[in-house]
């Protein structure tokens, strides 16, 4: 027998709205715990800090979820003054003047580039569906929920920096590629293509196609020296530069520099090495080949030597003075 409902419990149910297992399955525990307690007892205020009591989490945990859920449409968060204006009697309300003509498009505060509040973030997601569409792609790249902070970022990359939806999307997916999730580093990347005049889906892509190439031959060296266990210096990445792009050097000439390098150092020693690949590069040395060839290939100095005495007469003096033994 299979698993089945147990309708006895049901003398007592709470709704679910159906975009919560339509197109929310992917939050975390934390957000379903928060909503599954605020349905429970929709009757009551809900009281971030009496959340936390009963879940034994953090108020800032659950202030996350409660903004998670307001951003999917199933909350809706109204400021402490719209709440008491909205409980004060009409009698007791002050007369509201009327605009004689109001603005076609009310638009809100800018907020600063700093971490904003729950109200400016249910504000602009309230007046621009951009940006809501905007948080829920970005959740779905890094694929996690973001917290009150990450979304501060987010907006503030969209409304704050002026970066569109499209670019800070791309910034995202480049930078999940990378394995770095964190929003501090994306708000960063977001930043320094913005001053790169990276703007637009054609100059993004030359550079992403770029970022490749560059990607890939520091790891064919990282792989050719056997380096592992840690990440290659900004002044080690110039010289990777600088061997492909001006000395237009292959991998393989590159390796047989660094096997000299450690035969006469006995370690990996990036300049040491380029000047061996700067010598080469200066007699004209294209291939392994020719490298090993010009070493192979002795001066005439070496391979004879010359004295400042007679050697065949010092043999003659000294081959019968054999010392005495006592």
């Amino acid at each position: 027998m299979g698993y089945q409902i147990c309708f006895e419990n049901w003398k007592t149910t709470f709704s679910i709205p159906c975009s919560v297992t339509d197109e929310c399955l992917s939050c975390g525990a934390v957000q379903l715990k928060v909503l599954l307690l605020v349905l429970r007892h929709q009757q009551n205020d809900i009281c971030p800090e009496e959340l936390a009591n009963r879940l034994s989490l953090p108020a800032a945990d659950i202030r996350d979820a409660l903004n998670y859920w307001t951003l999917a449409g199933v909350l809706k968060y109204q400021p402490e003054q719209e709440q008491a204006a909205a409980q004060t009697s009409p009698a007791q309300a002050e007369p509201v003047q009327q605009q004689e003509t109001p603005p076609a498009h009310p638009a809100g505060p800018k907020p600063s580039h700093a971490r904003m509040t729950a109200s400016e973030i249910h504000d602009l997601t309230q007046r621009q569906p951009v940006i809501r569409s905007l948080l829920h792609e970005t959740e779905a790249i890094l694929g996690k929920t973001l917290t009150s902070a990450d979304i501060s970022t987010i907006i503030s990359l969209y409304d704050w920096a002026g970066i569109s939806p499209n670019v800070i999307l791309m910034v995202v997916a480049y930078c999940a590629s990378l394995e770095k999730k964190n929003l501090r580093y994306i708000e960063k990347t977001a930043l320094s293509w913005q001053e790169m005049g990276l703007d637009n889906d054609q100059a993004i892509e030359a550079y992403l196609d770029r970022q490749t190439v560059i990607r890939k031959r520091e790891q064919e060296v990282k792989k050719a020296f056997g380096i592992y266990d840690r990440n290659l210096t900004a002044k080690e990445r110039d010289y990777i530069e600088k061997w492909y792009e001006e000395f237009q050097f292959s991998i393989d000439l590159i390796q047989l520099a660094y096997e000299k390098t450690v035969d006469r150092t006995g370690k990996v020693s990036f300049p040491y090495l380029h000047k061996i690949l700067s010598s080469w590069k200066e007699k004209g040395i294209t291939t392994p080949q020719q490298a090993l060839s010009e070493s192979s290939a002795k001066p005439a100095a070496e391979e004879k030597k010359e004295y400042s005495f007679d050697l065949e007469e010092f043999e003659k003096q000294h081959r019968w003075r054999v010392p005495k033994m006592d």
